[in-house]
């Protein structure tokens, strides 16, 4: 009985709603607890270590995988996203898309000059950045912007087991550019688990939106027939 409402009510729109309780559970624990009561210690430990463990030839790698999760990367795979999805006639699939860039971006920024934390400082840094650290843009941009791309192609791939490929490479992928944030010293481990945690909630959000609109739009259709 509740699997057979489950089916109805449809499992992708269910998973949404369970990612985007879980995620701002998620979120919501790590302001309280880092941000609010100030419990720093364990992100402070954690950037000295990774920090005193870095190398060049490694280093110059998590260069070029941070550059992934950049603006204009991100900017640039949006475009074209958008452009062969709405060029293939899938607006619901371009605005998708569009929509997870935009908002994450907005969200990134708002909550950066919200929450207004320093970043991690070291005497000899790898990397520095002008604006402020909490939470991570790359982790939470880059997690919409893949997500929302290997979603829509995901609809299209038929067997399991390349869907589970390209699910688990754009994950793979997307905590690469999580972690490469933090090697670099940029970010405190919480600020890239708040990303990802604000860019799940963002896109579950975003799916379970555009699920419904899509929903009602097609018993509206149905009706206006009858």
């Amino acid at each position: 009985m509740v699997i057979d409402r489950l089916h109805a009510f449809g499992l992708p729109l269910f998973g949404a709603l369970v990612v985007l309780t879980a995620s701002l559970w998620a979120f919501g624990l790590i302001v309280d607890e880092q941000i609010r009561e100030g419990e720093t210690r364990t992100d402070e430990r954690f950037a000295q270590w990774l920090h005193g463990k870095s190398t060049d030839p490694v280093t110059e790698v998590f260069e070029v995988i941070t550059s992934m999760g950049n603006f204009a990367t991100l900017f640039v795979i949006t475009i074209i996203a958008v452009g062969i999805f709405w060029w293939r006639r899938d607006g619901t699939d371009a605005a998708f898309v569009a929509l997870a860039f935009i908002g994450a971006q907005v969200l990134s920024t708002g909550m950066k000059l919200g929450f207004q934390r320093d970043r991690p400082f070291f005497p000899d840094p790898l990397a520095t950045e002008s604006t402020y650290s909490f939470p991570s843009g790359h982790a939470l941009v880059s997690l919409a912007v893949y997500g929302s791309i290997a979603l829509v192609l995901a609809r299209y791939v038929s067997a399991t087991r390349r869907r589970a490929l390209l699910l688990g490479g754009t994950a793979l992928l997307v905590i690469a550019i999580g972690f490469s944030r933090l090697y670099l010293g940029v970010h405190f481990l919480s600020d890239v688990l708040a990303g990802y945690a604000a860019g799940a909630a963002w896109l579950a959000l975003l799916y379970v939106a555009l699920e419904l609109r899509s929903r009602y739009t097609s018993r509206y259709l149905a009706s206006t027939k009858q």
